[in-house]
Formats: structure tokens, C-alpha cells, sequence
């Protein structure tokens, strides 16, 4: 069983509040929503498949359920309100959040590597070497680190050499991260 350790954090601008409220906000109704949940708001019911639902008295696994009581306990902390009346969230990566089987959760601090000078690396749908590659880390991206590592593992995002366009996320080992294998650190 892998637990998550969710520091307890007020953040310091409304905007990096919003980002890790609706962060969050997404990662525990993901999980929600893989245990069968039925959403009754317009933000849940766009962003969720409702189709194979089973209702709200859902039961979830021991580990879910602490992440889930995780991140409630991040957002109670930081004052998040999520307005569910919208059916969109800016969250730049969650098409591939959708696709992983282990979910990220949001860190209090956030680094980034400017211009990967190593090989490429897969980008994992879960932080094990089984779980299959979604992903790759290529020369010359920019690797965003937002989220909480777990065990040897960190959930990353590749984006341009500019920040514009992201390019992929996923799980890859703190192991290929040497300083030197990055042009520059940021964070």
C-alpha cells in the first residue's frame, strides 16, 4: 500500500490557489468516478462519464480512500471552492490524467527542468517500471516537476522549450533526473 503525504500548504497567489484547487478538485472526482459515481453537477457531469455509473453510496479501496481524505483535507485547508456550474476546468494535462492508473497529486512547491539533455525516457501510466509508456522525455523538453513524488517515482510534464504547448506527462523514476542531465533548474 503506497501512501500519500499531503503537506498542509496555503498558497500564496489566487492563482496558484485556483490551479491547485481545480487540480485537486479533478484528481479526487477522477478517482470518484473510476469507483462508479454518478455526478449530478454540470462541471461532473461534463467531465465524467455518467453512462456507467452505479450511484453516490460508493465503496471505495483502502488506498483511494485515503487519497481522497488526502486531498479533502488539502482543500479544506487552502479554502478551495470550485464553482461546479461550469463544465470546463484549465487543467493542461488532463487528457493525460485520464489515462494513468496511478493519479498524481498536486506537491506545495514546483521545479522544472529547462532543456533535457539526456535520452529519452518513457512516460508511465503508473510509477512502477511495469506500467506501460504513454509518454516520452526527449532532448531538449522542458519538464515541469508540480506533484508529490511517490516512493522513487514523480508524475512530470514535457512542454516546448517555452512553456506553450505541453507535450506529454506521465510517471518516470527520480533516478534519471541527475542536476547535470538538465541544461538549467528552475525552482
Amino acid at each position: 500500500m503506497r501512501h500519500w503525504s499531503i503537506p498542509v500548504l496555503l498558497l500564496a497567489t489566487s492563482a496558484a490557489a485556483q490551479d491547485a484547487c481545480e487540480d485537486a478538485w479533478f484528481t479526487r472526482n477522477l478517482l470518484m468516478d473510476r469507483a462508479g459515481y454518478c455526478f449530478g453537477s454540470p462541471l461532473g457531469k461534463a467531465l465524467f462519464d455518467n453512462s456507467d455509473c452505479t450511484g453516490s453510496d460508493i465503496t471505495l479501496s483502502p488506498d483511494v480512500k485515503f487519497q481522497v481524505e488526502a486531498i479533502k483535507r488539502f482543500e479544506a485547508s487552502n479554502g478551495c471552492t470550485i464553482d461546479t456550474s461550469r463544465t470546463t476546468l484549465e487543467i493542461d494535462d488532463i487528457s493525460i490524467r485520464r489515462q494513468l492508473r496511478d493519479l498524481p497529486m498536486r506537491g506545495p512547491f514546483e521545479s522544472a527542468c529547462l532543456g533535457w539533455l539526456g535520452e529519452g525516457a518513457a512516460l508511465r501510466v503508473g510509477h512502477d517500471d511495469a506500467a506501460h509508456a504513454i509518454g516520452q522525455v526527449e532532448m531538449g523538453d522542458f519538464i515541469m516537476f508540480s506533484y508529490l513524488t511517490v516512493g522513487d517515482w514523480s508524475y512530470v510534464t514535457t512542454h516546448d522549450h517555452d512553456f506553450t504547448g505541453l507535450k506529454a506527462g506521465g510517471w518516470v523514476p527520480n533516478t534519471i533526473f541527475p542536476e547535470e542531465a538538465c541544461a538549467e533548474w528552475a525552482g
